[in-house]
């Protein structure tokens, strides 16, 4: 192929890449042009982990109510909520998803006595000083807190914690990969005489996003959750992304999408893709490089369009019947 093709072709996938996010989220604009109120504003909240530890969000809420799937997005290292606040987490509302940001402890507002709630630059996190007990306490306390406020918004019909994805970039891919583990080790309530007819105390992690994932942080690993999680019992869908131009990002991404797809039927669940240039994790948002839209359209296919209804994820016996 002469250089002049070459530079042909992407300049034709970078423009389709531009046309079809322009698509995607003035589409979604469009459909709710007839619902005057629009959807509903983000709410800045601290939610409060055990021990007391402040955990900020911004949820923004679906405008479907109860059939809304649900997007919890976690930063990279140093970063804070902000990095999908800024631009990504409004696409997702607006088509269709209730969503959630997370400053992880110790990052972002998520830090108690600072001033104003913690540093509020995007990369305005101590990452350099996270022990292992901290990336732990991330996995058992913080996200566990999350996902009580998703049951929360859940039982009020706001959404469906049901079909729920984990947007992870570099740090906290490790994280959420150990949720997501954590998240199906979950005994469901005795409530029923059959397993399949009880109701289930998690089982919601349906599809995991994995930006530049990290191989490891102090206590955590993502191999060890993953070998389990691919296996089709699961049916988790997995999409890894990673930048072109960086050596490391590349080589674990391939690394980590060989053991993906070492499971049986692994064939329509995984995908991997890599865009141009060196940038990392959320560095790689607003770029127009083509992985907003390949998000989307992976969270579309396996995601919104899981069979499942809202259903009580109460227990029978604390049900008002």
């Amino acid at each position: 192929m002469s250089f002049i093709s070459m530079q042909h072709g992407q300049w034709k996938r970078s423009l389709f890449t531009f046309l079809s996010m322009v698509l995607l989220t003035s589409g979604a604009v469009f459909a709710q042009s007839k619902d005057v109120k629009g959807p509903p504003k983000p709410q800045e909240l601290t939610l409060s982990s055990q021990g007391g530890w402040p955990i900020a969000i911004t949820y923004y809420e679906s405008s479907n109510a109860a059939d809304s799937p649900v997007v919890v997005l976690l930063h990279g290292k140093g970063g804070s909520k902000r990095a999908w606040d800024n631009g990504f987490a409004p696409v997702l509302q607006k088509n269709g998803y209730a969503v959630v940001s997370v400053d992880l402890r110790k990052h972002g507002k998520s830090q108690p006595n600072a001033p104003g709630g913690g540093n509020q630059n995007q990369k305005g996190g101590r990452g350099d000083n996270l022990s292992a007990l901290d990336y732990k306490a991330m996995v058992v306390f913080d996200m566990e807190t999350i996902w009580k406020f998703l049951f929360d918004e859940h039982q009020k019909k706001h959404l469906n914690m049901q079909k729920t994805a984990i947007i992870a970039s570099d740090m906290s891919v490790p994280i959420a990969l150990n949720y997501a583990l954590l998240d199906w080790g979950k005994v469901p309530y005795d409530d029923a005489p059959v397993l399949a007819a009880k109701t289930p105390k998690g089982q919601t992690v349906r599809a995991l996003v994995l930006i530049s994932p990290e191989s490891r942080v102090k206590g955590l690993t993502s191999s060890q959750p993953s070998v389990s999680l691919k296996e089709p019992i699961f049916g988790i869908s997995f999409f890894v992304c990673s930048s072109a131009g960086d050596s490391y990002d590349r080589n674990y991404t391939e690394k980590l999408f060989s053991q993906l797809t070492s499971a049986a039927n692994s064939k329509g669940r995984m995908y991997k893709e890599s865009y141009p240039g060196k940038l990392r994790g959320t560095d790689m948002l607003g770029r127009r490089l083509g992985l907003e839209v390949d998000i989307l359209k992976f969270l579309d296919a396996h995601l919104k369009k899981l069979p499942g209804d809202w259903s009580d994820r109460r227990p029978r016996y604390d049900r008002d019947e």
